[in-house]
């Protein structure tokens, strides 16, 4: 018996050695093109990934592809490595553009390919992809639009609010001028199944408190040389010393104490995100879910919260999440007839100014790396890889993606896809970036009333960011709520000093470190 399985071991080792070799020999022979994207495309991009390869046996030369699920978020940092045994295709997330540049790993679009992505994209998504100039002072543009649905908007479950205040009967859906103390309030008036009902947005994690401080003013702005490196920035998160007159430079001493500086646009943004979760009298409102998108992960709160067999969801139901495209079709599961998504909610100051909650609108988009080996071997492969990234920008592709995950396009013919034009999600997504957004009739500074607020639109373009941007703005969130419900001592926000010291300090960071 003993004999037997040894025998049976050396047959499986010497089986299992045989797989390693084949595996080597096909790494050595150099015969594969990585394609890198999120792990829940995986299955449509290889599908169709095998088709190309069908028709185009001979330019491929014996190569195939493969797939990796290190696309969008984690790009740059797979990518970071080493280029040259990095994906020849690739999805990622807008704002490692810049960095993505720079290790060399975007091909620039020209001739044909440009005109491919100017003419069949969406101009917001395709000005996105511009990154620096070239010699004659031209843009360059760097990749190709993938989704232009990399924002956030409200989802809502209509069962918690239907017959409330906040509730529009003429349209079946919230009224437009919501605030989240309105949903709270909502919740409270519903009673039974949803009396301890939650709503939940991301406060810790800086890309969702970005859109409190663009609502009420706030803004950046960067500067880049022809390699798309940065060479200086401004932010205007804490205060401007001539703000009634448009964007000035911040003061030399960037001090708390600057008797110059004018905190209107700090203080608000304090006010608006302190509102966003607290009752009148300042504690956190029991409804609030806290999220930081790291260790208290939105996703995954999501998930669960509206779940019908967890838990979680039997003791304390979700009711409403900010959140993106990629929720779509587990909360559509999940709320089933009771679904639905709208425009963000209006935030308020202690004064009751009103502000629009903005988007931060950002993109997703394919690159080409043309430092990868079957691009260096050349300019027709190179080309070739142009082609394939074309092929997975395409409509089939896109409304593969959409009916997969959710994810919206950037493409313009998917874009009047019926389908995708009449999800919920798509509408409160474009519904979003059409607002007209203005300073309020009761805003403080009265040269500015009803005036445009940044671009007047419901959202702020995310091109890029400075170079010290997320860190700063994601401590801010998580302070403000870890002192409010009494997690640590109060300190950066125990009175109006502090809160102003707080807000040049945040201002300062950004600013100053990307000189």
């Amino acid at each position: 018996m003993k004999k037997i399985l040894k025998i049976m071991c050396v047959v499986l080792a010497v089986a299992l050695m045989a797989g390693v070799i084949c595996a080597l020999a096909a790494c050595d022979n150099g015969k594969v093109i990585m394609v890198w994207g999120p792990s829940d495309h995986k299955d449509i991009y290889l599908e169709a990934l095998r088709e190309f390869e069908k028709t185009h046996k001979e330019q491929l030369g014996g190569y195939h592809f493969e797939y990796a699920g290190s696309g969008d978020s984690g790009a740059y940092s797979a990518m970071n490595r080493d280029p040259t045994t990095g994906a020849g295709v690739y999805t990622f997330a807008n704002d490692q553009m810049a960095n993505l540049k720079n290790l060399g790993a975007l091909a620039p679009l020209r001739g044909e390919n440009l005109q491919w992505s100017i003419e069949n994209n969406d101009p917001f998504a395709v000005q996105a992809t511009i990154l620096g100039e070239d010699a004659n002072g031209d843009p360059t543009y760097v990749a190709y639009p993938l989704q232009a649905d990399n924002g956030y908007y409200m989802y809502y479950n209509k069962a918690a609010f239907r017959g409330t205040k906040v509730w529009d009967e003429t349209t079946d859906s919230l009224k437009s001028d919501y605030t989240f103390r309105d949903l709270y309030a909502a919740l409270d008036q519903k009673g039974g199944e949803w009396a301890n009902g939650l709503v939940t947005w991301a406060l810790g994690d800086s890309w969702y408190v970005s859109g409190v401080f663009f609502a009420v003013g706030g803004d950046y702005s960067i500067t880049y040389n022809d390699k798309g490196q940065q060479t200086g920035s401004s932010c205007w998160f804490s205060y401007s010393d001539n703000f009634a007159n448009g964007w000035a430079a911040p003061s030399e001493t960037l001090g708390w104490d600057s008797k110059s500086a004018n905190y209107t646009v700090g203080r608000d943004a304090y006010e608006c995100l302190k509102n966003s979760f607290t009752n009148v009298d300042g504690t956190v409102n029991k409804h609030y879910l806290y999220s930081d998108g790291d260790k208290d992960p939105l996703n995954d709160y999501i998930d669960d919260y509206t779940d019908p067999n967890s838990a979680n969801h039997a003791k304390r139901p979700m009711a409403a999440a900010v959140c993106g495209t990629w929720k779509a079709k587990i909360l559509q599961t999940n709320w089933g007839e009771d679904y639905g998504a709208t425009i963000l909610p209006m935030l308020e100051t202690d004064d009751g100014e009103l502000f629009r909650m903005k988007n931060f609108r950002g993109y997703k988009h394919m690159g080409v790396n043309p430092m990868c080996e079957f691009a260096q071997i050349s300019p027709e492969n190179l080309q070739l890889l142009h082609e394939v990234a074309q092929y997975l920008c395409s409509e089939e592709m896109c409304l593969a993606r959409f009916r997969t995950t959710g994810a919206g396009p950037a493409l313009k013919a998917a874009l009047e896809n019926e389908e995708i034009k009449n999800a919920p999600a798509i509408q409160a997504l474009n519904n979003q970036y059409n607002l007209e957004c203005t300073y309020p009739g009761n805003y403080s500074i009265e040269a500015l009333r009803g005036k445009p607020i940044g671009n007047g639109l419901g959202f702020r373009d995310q091109d890029s960011v400075p170079a010290n941007y997320w860190t700063p703005i994601q401590n801010f969130g998580n302070t403000l709520f870890k002192e409010l419900n009494g997690d640590t001592e109060k300190e950066r926000f125990a009175s109006d000093n502090s809160i102003k010291q707080y807000l040049a300090e945040l201002q300062s960071e950004i600013y100053t470190a990307a000189q």
